[in-house]
């Protein structure tokens, strides 16, 4: 596959960025470089091997433990519904 100048363009206009006739040999240079390392990897026979899922991260135990003073808690909070907490949105 190769990239053109015009499919490289229509990407800028789309990402909104500007490139110069440099940057835009160059890119064209990097991305054919990228897509003919793309076919070469497609090209390789996988069907022989096998996928095994392998978990490395070792899990604890999820043990919850109530808090006694839930009451003592909910009645020091000024903005609440029911047990449940209300607090300010954070972004």
């Amino acid at each position: 596959m190769e990239t053109n100048l015009q499919e490289l363009k229509q990407v800028a206009k789309l990402a909104k960025i500007e490139l110069s006739a440099q940057e835009e040999e160059k890119l064209i240079k990097q991305i054919a470089s990228v897509v003919n390392w793309v076919e070469e990897i497609q090209q390789v026979d996988t069907s022989s091997l096998t996928c095994e899922h392998v978990d490395f991260v070792q899990k604890r135990e999820d043990n919850p433990v109530q808090f006694e003073n839930t009451a003592k808690l909910v009645a020091a909070f000024n903005d609440k519904q029911d047990n449940f907490l209300k607090v300010k949105k954070v972004l």
